[in-house]
């Protein structure tokens, strides 16, 4: 045997190798003497243990869920980050984008759940099942369905009781700030925007910041409330489809193209807005307003929501 045959073997026997590793790892199923249950998800029914240690979690709503339940991951998506999650985030093993995870570093870290959403990684489900059991929801809450998906992540996690507790918390506070608001929000017609490199973004009353506003009884401008997209992309000139009594503008600067409330507001086409001739356009976290779509998140954009309209409510009154 010619030594270029030899070499020829020996490469092939690594790359088979390391396509097994991280595509198709041969990992035992759970010991018997961990005990597990059943839970119904996107995919199916997935025997998963009663409590899991071991937790990767593939998109910004689980992670920001697993967090308001105390539990500390071990891996985490690639761009997570948020004013809010702890410090240990930055100490969290990334395990790759949402749409491609990382299955060898996944593999690696041997956890015993993994947590992600059917419309992000739905290719990788069967690979990431041999890994280890594996939850997805439908899809990633950026259409408004949070809660929904809060609370089966959350059960996932053998924490639905003190979901729902939360959830229940979220909804006392959805009350007290309406009864505070009176009939401001029917009075006032908010719009939800962000710029990003392919322009501008109007997130609608299907997206995950809709639906809270949608929670407090805000008015919407017609376009950004007929929509079962989550989000539309007018183009620069058509101005009644971002303007509003109030304008949230979401800034994340880990996007390309991303603006402050300074620049947006200085932008001769933009100055030309009744929010912001009015002086009510407010600078809120997109990571946390289109990203966070989870309780934690949630509870900030109730926080931004009040901040914003005390401080239009104070401008308006120096008037």
């Amino acid at each position: 045997t010619s030594m270029v045959s030899i070499l020829y073997k020996g490469l092939i026997g690594v790359i088979t190798c390391s396509w097994l590793t991280s595509c198709q790892p041969a990992v035992s199923p759970p010991i018997s003497d961990v005990p597990t249950r059943s839970i119904e998800h996107a995919m199916g029914t997935t025997q998963i243990p009663v409590t899991p240690e071991r937790v990767v979690v593939l998109d910004s709503a689980p992670l920001n869920t697993a967090f308001s339940l105390d539990v500390i991951p071990i891996g985490r998506p690639e761009k997570a980050t948020s004013p809010i999650y702890p410090k240990v985030n930055q100490d969290i093993t990334s395990v790759g984008v949402g749409f491609q995870p990382n299955l060898e570093r996944i593999f690696n870290l041997e956890p015993d759940l993994i947590l992600g959403s059917k419309v992000v990684a739905r290719g990788s489900y069967r690979k990431l099942s041999r890994i280890a059991p594996t939850v997805f929801t439908q899809d990633n809450g950026r259409y408004g369905n949070w809660q929904e998906h809060f609370l089966l992540h959350a059960d996932a996690l053998g924490q639905l009781k003190k979901a729902e507790e939360l959830l229940a918390d979220y909804q006392k506070r959805v009350d007290t700030l309406t009864s505070q608001l009176g009939q401001a929000p029917k009075n006032t017609t908010v719009s939800v925007v962000t710029h990003w490199s392919g322009g501008v973004l109007a997130y609608t009353t299907s997206s995950f910041s809709g639906a809270i506003l949608q929670d407090l009884g805000f008015e919407r401008n017609p376009i950004q409330s007929n929509s079962k997209k989550y989000a539309l992309q007018p183009s620069k000139e058509k101005l009644d489809a971002i303007d509003g009594d109030v304008l949230f503008l979401m800034y994340d600067p880990d996007f390309d193209g991303s603006i402050t409330k300074e620049n947006f507001v200085s932008d001769p086409l933009w100055s030309t807005l009744n929010a912001v001739r009015q002086g009510t356009v407010c600078e809120v976290s997109g990571a946390l307003w289109a990203g966070g779509r989870s309780i934690l998140a949630a509870n900030q954009v109730l926080n931004d929501i009040e901040a914003c309209l005390q401080s239009a409510g104070d401008r308006k009154s120096t008037r």
